[in-house]
């Protein structure tokens, strides 16, 4: 069976309260050189992802929609590891500077930081269960 990869409206956080929710309750923090992402487990039945580019820190509307469009195609391609997390991700001033293949570099470890973050914190949810 082939994988499905698609960014549906069902794995985007919509609403203010989405990402209100993410802020309040974020568990998982990564930060990389351009980026700082904010996670917490999902109460949904897959990942979701929000973006946020400030107009404060991107000026440009192309540069804003450039970063957005590649941490959107990234998502796309890792969220059947992440497993089940509501994320938002926030560029830090500068990134406009920044290749995309830095840029996607970055991302891939952000992707993999939160995949082991998340999987740690599902072995601490879980143990004192079983004592």
């Amino acid at each position: 069976m082939m994988t499905l990869y698609s960014f549906s409206t069902e794995v985007r956080l919509r609403c203010a309260a989405d990402y209100q929710g993410v802020f309040d309750g974020a568990l998982f923090k990564v930060h990389q050189p351009h980026f700082l992402f904010l996670a917490k487990p999902s109460e949904q039945l897959q990942s979701r992802l929000g973006v946020i580019v400030a107009k404060k820190k991107v000026r440009r509307a192309h540069e804003r929609n450039r970063i957005k469009r590649l941490a959107r195609e990234s998502f796309r391609l890792h969220q059947q590891q992440l497993g089940l997390l509501d994320i938002v991700v926030m560029p830090k001033i500068g990134i406009e500077a920044v290749s995309n293949a830095d840029l996607h570099q970055q991302l891939e470890f952000a992707w993999q930081k939160l995949q082991r973050q998340a999987k740690k914190y599902q072995k601490v949810a879980v143990s004192p269960s079983l004592h």
